[in-house]
C-alpha cells in the first residue's frame, strides 16, 4: 500500500469518502488515535492520520487528492 494523502481527521474522512465512492479501498493509519492524542502520533499533531492506497489504485487516487486540495471537485450528476 502506498501514502495518498496525510491530514487531519476531517479532511482525511472527506477525502476517505471520495475514494471509496470511486471503489477504491482505503485504509486510514491513526485514525482513531488522532481525535484522542494526535500530538503523540506526529510533531506538534501536524497530519497525524494517514491515507494508503493498493498500487493498482494509487494514480486515480492521487488525481481524486489532487483535485480535492485544489477545489476542483466534479459532482457525478446521474447520481442527483
Amino acid at each position: 500500500m502506498i501514502n495518498v494523502f496525510s491530514g487531519d481527521l476531517i479532511e482525511s474522512k472527506n477525502i476517505q469518502n471520495l475514494l471509496e465512492s470511486e471503489n477504491i479501498e482505503v485504509f486510514a493509519v491513526n485514525q482513531y488515535m488522532s481525535s484522542i492524542e494526535p500530538w503523540a502520533l506526529t510533531a506538534g499533531g501536524f497530519n497525524p492520520v494517514t491515507l494508503k492506497v493498493n498500487d493498482v489504485d494509487f494514480e486515480k487516487a492521487k488525481k481524486i487528492v489532487e483535485d480535492y486540495v485544489s477545489g476542483i471537485l466534479e459532482i457525478d450528476k446521474k447520481n442527483n
